[in-house]
C-alpha cells in the first residue's frame, strides 16, 4: 500500500479528484468485510484518508475504560506530536476531542498550542448502535479556506461511516466469537462480589481476571495516600513486598494512577509523561512482559438518570489493575475486553475497602446474621428502637461493674512533729535549713523574749533588796544580844519585830528565788530542739523566720521522719461517707485504694484503707465537710516522695450495676433538692 501511495499521481481535475476519493472509499469499504485486526484496518483507513484529504495526518481516538480518549491508531503524526512535547499536546487535544465526543457532532477545533506546528483537527464522532466508541480525527494545516475545510469534513465523515461500519461488523463477529468471554465475565462478577473480605476480594480479582483475559499475569494494587501497594498477584498466595519487581511495579502504578489515564505498553514508550516513562523503563528491567496495561480503578459516582454521561465526575482512584502478557497481543483489543472486568473490579475493591474500614466488622457481621435469622429486619422502626432501649436498660441494671468513690488527699510521713512557740517573743537564731536531716535533741531555733528579760531584771532587783534587808535585820539582832550599858534600855517589843521581819524577808526571798528559777526554765524553753530524728520540712526557714515576732502557740517548724513509713491522708466528702462505710462493713478486709499522683498522671498505685475518722471536719478552702481517712501503701513503689504530694484516689467499694455507678450522683442530687 505504501508503494501505491508513493506512485499515485496527483489529480489534475475535480472529476479525477472525486473519482480517486470514491476509489479510496471503495477500497476501505471492501476491507470492512475482511477479518482484519483494528491495527490493520485503521492503518489502511488512515493512510487513504490522509491521501484523499491531502492532510498532515489522521488518527483514531478510542474510548478508554474510564471515559477518557486514548490515541489508539495514527499515521504521519510525528511532526505534530514530536518527542518532548507529545504528552502535553496529546493531553490538550484529548480535552477538546472529549467535548466533541460527548456532543456527537462533527466539529473543527484548533490543535494544541504547545505542538511544534499549527494545525486544526476535523473531528468525526464514531458511534455504533447509538453508543460512541471513539473519534476519527483529520489533521490539517491551520487557516484553511472555508470551502476546503468543508470538503475535508465531508471526506472525514465518509471515512467515519466506513469506520463505524467496520466497528459494527467487528461487534457482530465479537458477538459470535466472544460468547465464552461473556460467560467468564459474568462468572468473574459473581465471584468478586461474593465476599467483602479485602484479601479474598483482591485474590479473586487477580486470578479470575487472568482467566477471563487469557493474560499471563494480573496484579491488583490499592491506593494508600499517594502510593500504590501490591495486594494480590495471580498465581501467588502472598506477594513478596521486599522484592525489586514489586517495589518498581508499585512505583509505576503510583505514577499511572497519579496521571488518571490508563497506560498501554506494547513496545513503544513514546508519548508518555516523563514520570510514567521513567517508572516503566525501570519496571521493564525486572519483567519479561511484552504487553503491559495498567488501568486506574475508580469507584463510579452516583448520577441521576436524566443526567448525561459527560456530567458524571469520576471519583478519586482507589487502586490499579495491572495486566501483563509475555506474548505480543493487540493492546487496544485487550483494553476493550478488560473494560467490564475493570468496572466490576473497581466496585468490588471499593466495597471491600469500605467494609475493612468499619470498626469491629468481623464481630458485627455475625450479629447481623443472627438478627436476620430472628426476624429483626421485619420489625417496624418504632419496635426496633423500643427493643434496643429495653435491652440497653435491662443490661444496665444487670451487668455489674466496679464501684469506686473518688477522693483527694496527700502523701505524708507517719511520724511528724510540729514545733510551736512556747511564749511570746521573736526569733533570734535559726540553726537549720530546709530539707536538713536532724537528730533528736538538736537545737533548731533560738527564741528571745524581752518580757522575760524585764521580769528577770525586776525579780533579781527585788531579790537583792530583800537579801539586803534580811542581812540588816540579822546584823541588828546580832547587836541586840550583846551585854552593854545600852542593852537594858531596848524594849522587848523591838526584838519581836526584828524576828517577824526576818521571817517575812526569808519567805520573800524563797518566793523570788522560785520565780527566778521558773523564769530561767521558761527562758531555757525558748531554745527549740528536734523532738525526733527526721528532716526539716519548712521551706526557706531563714527568710521566713529570721527576726520574726512570734506568739505563744504559733507553729514555727515541722520535722518528719521521711525514712520511716508513709501514709496517704484522704478527705472523703461527707455526702459519700455512706458508700464507704457500708462497703467497709460488708468487706472482711480493708478496702483497696487506687491512686495517681497529680504530677504523674496515667500511672496507678495500690493501697489499703486502714482507718476512718469518727468525726466530720470542715475544709478551710471550700467550707465543705469531709471525713478524714488514712490509707497505707508501699513507699518503695514511688521513687520520688515529697511531703504533701497531692493525689487523686479511688476507694473500691465493691461491684454495683452499671446503671447505679453511672447515675448514683444524679439520683442523690435529685433526692436532695426535690424530696427534702
Amino acid at each position: 500500500m505504501e508503494s501505491f501511495l508513493q506512485h499515485e499521481s496527483a489529480p489534475r481535475t475535480a472529476d479525477e479528484a472525486r473519482q480517486r476519493i470514491e476509489s479510496l472509499l471503495d477500497e476501505v469499504a471492501d476491507l470492512t468485510d475482511l477479518p482484519l485486526s483494528p491495527n490493520e484496518f485503521y492503518g489502511q483507513l488512515l493512510d487513504r484518508l490522509t491521501l484523499a484529504a491531502t492532510a498532515i495526518g489522521a488518527a483514531v481516538w478510542t474510548k478508554g475504560p474510564r471515559g477518557h480518549l486514548l490515541l489508539a491508531h495514527q499515521t504521519d503524526l510525528a511532526q505534530i506530536y514530536p518527542n518532548g512535547l507529545a504528552a502535553s499536546a496529546i493531553s490538550d487535544d484529548e480535552a477538546h476531542l472529549l467535548a466533541i465526543y460527548h456532543r456527537g457532532e462533527v466539529d473543527v477545533v484548533a490543535g494544541s498550542v504547545v505542538a511544534a506546528v499549527k494545525y486544526e483537527m476535523i473531528a468525526v464522532p464514531l458511534k455504533v448502535a447509538g453508543e460512541g466508541f471513539g473519534v476519527l480525527v483529520l489533521y490539517q494545516g491551520a487557516n484553511l479556506a472555508k470551502s476546503v475545510s468543508l470538503t475535508c469534513s465531508r471526506i472525514a465523515q465518509a471515512f467515519g461511516e466506513i469506520a463505524q461500519h467496520y466497528q459494527q461488523q467487528t461487534l457482530l463477529r465479537d458477538f459470535q466469537l466472544h460468547q465464552s468471554d461473556w460467560k467468564r465475565q459474568l462468572g468473574f462478577a459473581g465471584l468478586v462480589h461474593s465476599d467483602l473480605s479485602f484479601d479474598k476480594t483482591t485474590y479473586r480479582i487477580a486470578n479470575e481476571a487472568r482467566n477471563c483475559l487469557d493474560a499471563d499475569r494480573v496484579s491488583v494494587l490499592s491506593l494508600r495516600g499517594n502510593h500504590c501497594r501490591l495486594d494480590a498477584v495471580s498465581g501467588v498466595d502472598k506477594p513478596n513486598q521486599r522484592s525489586n519487581m514489586v517495589r518498581k511495579l508499585e512505583q509505576l502504578a503510583s505514577a499511572v494512577v497519579g496521571s488518571r489515564q490508563a497506560l498501554v505498553y506494547s513496545g513503544d514508550t513514546e508519548n508518555l509523561p516523563p514520570q510514567v516513562e521513567t517508572a516503566l523503563l525501570e519496571y521493564l528491567e525486572e519483567t519479561p512482559s511484552k504487553v503491559i496495561a495498567i488501568v486506574p480503578l475508580e469507584m463510579p459516582t452516583e448520577t441521576n438518570s436524566d443526567e448525561d454521561d459527560s456530567q458524571a465526575k469520576a471519583a478519586d482512584p482507589i487502586g490499579a489493575l495491572v495486566i501483563e502478557s509475555i506474548e505480543q497481543l493487540d493492546a487496544p483489543e485487550l483494553l476493550r475486553r478488560a473494560e467490564p472486568i475493570v468496572e466490576h473490579a473497581a466496585t468490588a475493591l471499593g466495597n471491600a475497602q469500605t467494609y475493612r474500614q468499619i470498626p469491629l466488622a468481623s464481630v458485627l457481621r455475625p450479629i447481623g446474621n443472627w438478627l436476620a435469622m430472628v426476624g429483626w429486619y421485619r420489625l417496624s422502626t418504632t419496635m426496633k428502637v423500643a427493643a434496643v432501649l429495653l435491652v440497653v436498660m435491662v443490661a444496665l441494671f444487670l451487668i455489674p461493674t466496679d464501684f469506686s468513690i473518688e477522693v483527694h488527699g496527700q502523701l505524708v510521713p507517719t511520724v511528724e512533729r510540729n514545733l510551736f512557740a512556747p511564749s511570746d517573743g521573736y526569733v533570734k537564731d535559726i540553726f537549720v535549713k530546709h530539707g536538713e536531716h536532724v537528730e533528736q535533741g538538736k537545737s533548731l531555733i533560738q527564741l528571745q523574749s524581752n518580757d522575760f528579760r524585764l521580769q528577770r531584771t525586776e525579780i533579781i532587783g527585788k531579790l537583792q533588796t530583800a537579801q539586803a534587808e534580811l542581812d540588816a535585820i540579822l546584823v541588828q539582832r546580832s547587836l541586840g544580844v550583846r551585854r552593854d550599858s545600852r542593852s537594858d534600855s531596848r524594849l522587848p517589843t523591838s526584838r519581836e519585830n526584828l524576828s517577824a521581819d526576818q521571817l517575812k524577808l526569808t519567805k520573800q526571798i524563797e518566793n523570788l528565788t522560785q520565780q527566778r528559777d521558773l523564769l530561767q526554765k521558761r527562758e531555757d524553753e525558748l531554745q527549740l530542739t528536734s523532738p525526733i530524728d527526721g528532716q526539716v520540712l519548712d521551706w526557706e526557714v531563714d527568710e521566713i523566720l529570721a527576726g520574726r515576732p512570734v506568739s505563744r502557740g504559733e507553729l514555727l517548724m515541722k520535722v518528719a521522719d521521711v525514712d520511716g513509713p508513709w501514709v496517704l491522708e484522704l478527705e472523703l466528702p461527707d455526702k459519700r461517707t455512706y458508700h464507704v462505710v457500708t462497703a467497709q462493713e460488708a468487706a472482711k478486709e480493708p478496702l483497696p485504694v487506687r491512686f495517681q499522683l497529680v504530677n504523674e498522671p496515667g500511672k496507678t498505685y495500690q493501697g489499703q484503707l486502714t482507718s476512718t475518722a469518727e468525726i466530720v471536719d470542715l475544709d478551710e478552702d471550700s467550707d465543705q465537710p469531709f471525713v478524714p481517712l488514712v490509707a497505707q501503701f508501699d513507699k518503695a513503689e514511688i521513687p520520688h516522695l515529697r511531703h504533701g504530694l497531692s493525689v487523686v484516689a479511688r476507694i473500691e467499694c465493691g461491684r454495683r450495676s452499671v446503671a447505679y455507678v453511672w447515675s448514683y450522683q444524679l439520683v442523690e442530687t435529685i433526692r436532695r433538692y426535690l424530696f427534702w
